[in-house]
C-alpha cells in the first residue's frame, strides 16, 4: 500500500465508487439506491462494471494508489473486461478495457493442476490441495504474461483466490465480478468467502462498484467480524426444479448506460470501520485534474497540512432513501433480448426434434436423452452410485453429447474428480482417444475432457444420421478405452464411503 504503508492500517481498505448517473433514457438513479424487483442490486451493478465513465473514474484511482505503492505495484481485475456504449441505434457496443487502461494490460493465469501434476516452470506455486489423508490432489499457482504491465486480468477461477491472492500480492484488487453479491441471503458462509477470496492481507485495498447489494455485503462482513466470525450453520440447501420452459427474467438483460455521472469514492472501510470518503474523492478529483502534482494519494488525505492546503472536501449526499424504478430505456432493450432469445430457442427445439429422429444408432448403444435437455444426451458407463451417503445415486463416469448452434461434442465426466484424475488418464492415452475422434479433433487437457468435437450444430445442415452412426461406432471403442478408468472410479467410491466421516480438506466450488 506505501505511503508509508497508508499510515500503519491494521486492515484491508474497502473502496466503493458509485453515485448519481443520468442512463441513455434520460432518467436518473443513484447506484446505492435499492432497485426495484431487484434484490441484489443486478441492473446498477452490471451498469457501473460496463460503464466507462465508472472505469474512468476507477482506473483515475487506482492509477494513484498503484503510483503510491511502488513501480512494480499492479492491479488484479476479477470480472469484466469490457464496457458498453451506445450506439446510435440504441443497440449497444462493447469496447475491450485495454483501451481504457492506461499504463498496459496482460493476464494473470490462476490454474489448478491435477494431482501429482507438477506446475510448468513458468508458474509460482502457492499452494498443495490435500485430501484427509495427505494425498495431494493437486497444485495452485499463477503467472503474468507481461509482468512490466500493471493492469493484469484474472484468468483462471476465482474460487483459488484464497489460495493464491496473497502470493500474487496485487496492490489493488478490482472487483467487478457478481459472485459474492448475486443470489441467496448474506450469511457468514458469505463473508468468510469475501474474506478469503477478496481481503488477501492487512494492506490489500479492495475496489468495488457502489451498489445497496454491495454496501450490504460490506456492512454485514464488518458485523461478522466483530461478531467473531461467527461460523456458518449447516442448513439444508432448499429443492429446486429447474423449469426450461420458464421465461427468461428480464432483471438479468437490463443494463441501463451511463450518459452522464458524478462517480466518485461514495464508500470507505479502514481499519475495519466506516469512515468519511470525501477526503479521499477531494484527493482523487485534484490529482486526476493536476498531473503535475507529484504527492502520494494517502499522503495527500493523511497529512493535515496538505489536506488543509490543498483539497476541498464535499461532504457525501447520503443515498436516496426511496426505491429506484428500472429504467425504461433499459427495460425495453431487455425485452428485446428475450424476444430474440425466444425465438431463437424456439428455431432450436424445433431443429433439435428434427434431429432427434436420427438418434437411433447412439441410442441402440445405451445413450439416453432427457426429456428436458433436446440436444443433450447421456450414456452411464457405471452403474447409479450416491455420492455420499443420502445422496441421489448417479453414474460414476458418464459419456455427454450436445448440440449447440454450430458445432457438436462428447466430453466424458465422473462425479468422483477429487478422488480420480480423469485429465491425466485420457491424457495419458492420448493417442488412442485421438485415433478414435480423428479426423475429428478432441480436447483432452481439462476436468470434463472433450473426447470429440466437429463443426456442424442445430442451425447447420449436417447429415445427422450418418454423424450419429459413426459415433456409435465411436462409442464402443471409448467404451474399452474408459474401462481402467471406471475400475479406478468404482474402487475410490467404496473407498470413499468406508471414510464417509473425514471429508477431504481442500473442497472444489460446487
Amino acid at each position: 500500500m506505501s505511503d508509508h504503508q497508508h499510515a500503519d492500517s491494521t486492515g484491508p481498505t474497502i473502496i466503493l465508487i458509485g453515485g448519481p448517473m443520468t442512463v441513455d433514457d434520460g432518467s436518473s438513479l443513484d447506484s446505492r439506491q435499492p432497485v426495484a424487483e431487484d434484490p441484489t442490486s443486478h441492473v446498477t451493478h452490471g451498469s457501473l462494471a460496463t460503464s466507462l465513465l465508472w472505469w474512468l473514474t476507477a482506473s483515475s484511482l487506482v492509477g494513484r494508489l498503484l503510483d503510491s505503492a511502488g513501480a512494480s505495484a499492479f492491479a488484479l481485475l476479477v470480472g469484466q473486461r469490457t464496457v458498453v456504449e451506445l450506439r446510435h441505434d440504441g443497440s449497444l457496443r462493447r469496447t475491450g478495457l485495454r483501451a481504457v487502461l492506461p499504463g498496459g494490460t496482460t493476464e494473470l493465469e490462476l490454474v489448478r493442476t491435477s494431482f501429482d501434476e507438477p506446475l510448468p516452470g513458468t508458474y509460482t506455486e502457492t499452494h498443495k490441495l490435500e485430501s484427509w489423508n495427505g494425498t495431494v490432489m493437486g497444485t495452485v499457482g499463477f503467472r503474468t504474461k507481461d509482468p512490466s504491465r500493471r493492469w493484469r486480468f484474472l484468468k483462471g477461477s476465482e474460487f483459488y483466490l484464497d489460495r493464491a491472492g496473497e502470493r500474487i500480492g496485487a496492490a489493488v484488487l478490482i472487483d467487478t465480478s457478481d459472485t459474492l453479491t448475486q443470489g441467496g441471503d448474506l450469511l457468514p458462509g458469505r463473508y468468510a468467502e469475501f474474506e478469503k477470496r477478496r481481503l488477501t492481507g492487512d494492506n490489500s485495498v479492495l475496489v468495488m462498484p457502489h451498489t445497496h447489494r454491495s454496501e450490504s455485503l460490506v456492512r454485514g462482513y464488518l458485523a461478522w467480524v466483530r461478531g467473531g466470525r461467527p461460523a456458518a450453520e449447516r442448513i439444508s440447501a432448499p429443492v429446486t426444479t429447474w423449469d426450461p420452459t420458464a421465461p427468461p427474467d428480464p432483471v438479468h438483460y437490463t443494463c441501463p448506460v451511463p450518459i452522464e455521472a458524478q462517480f466518485g469514492v461514495t464508500g470507505l472501510v479502514q481499519d475495519g470501520e466506516w469512515r468519511d470518503p470525501s477526503d479521499l474523492e477531494a484527493a482523487r478529483a485534484l490529482l486526476q485534474a493536476r498531473y503535475d502534482l507529484k504527492i502520494g494519494i494517502w499522503d495527500l488525505v493523511g497529512n493535515p497540512t496538505l489536506r488543509s492546503a490543498l483539497l476541498s472536501s464535499t461532504p457525501q449526499a447520503p443515498a436516496p432513501a426511496e426505491v429506484a424504478s428500472i429504467p425504461s430505456g433499459a427495460a425495453q432493450r431487455a425485452q428485446k433480448r428475450i424476444a430474440a432469445r425466444t425465438i431463437e430457442k424456439a428455431e432450436a427445439e424445433h431443429s433439435l426434434n428434427q434431429i432427434a429422429a436420427s438418434f437411433g444408432p447412439m441410442e441402440v448403444q445405451g445413450w439416453k436423452r432427457p426429456a428436458e435437455r433436446r440436444g443433450f444426451m447421456r450414456l452411464p458407463l457405471t452403474d447409479d452410485y450416491p455420492r455420499w451417503p443420502g445422496d441421489d445415486p448417479f453414474p460414476l463416469v458418464q459419456l455427454e453429447f450436445e448440440i449447440s448452434k454450430r458445432q457438436s461434442s462428447v466430453s466424458v465426466f465422473t462425479i468422483l474428480y477429487n478422488q480420480v484424475d480423469i485429465s491425466q488418464y485420457v491424457t495419458a492415452r492420448r493417442e488412442t482417444f485421438e485415433s478414435i475422434a480423428a479426423p475429428d479433433r478432441c480436447q483432452l487437457g481439462n476436468s470434463r475432457p472433450i473426447l470429440w468435437r466437429a463443426l456442424g450444430g442445430w442451425a447447420d445442415d449436417v447429415d445427422w444420421l450418418q454423424r450419429t452412426t459413426v459415433l456409435a461406432e465411436h462409442t464402443r471403442r471409448w467404451r474399452a478405452a474408459l474401462q481402467d478408468l471406471c475400475s479406478q472410479c468404482i474402487h475410490a467410491h467404496a473407498k470413499k464411503f468406508q471414510r464417509a466421516h473425514h471429508p477431504f480438506h481442500d473442497s472444489e466450488p460446487t
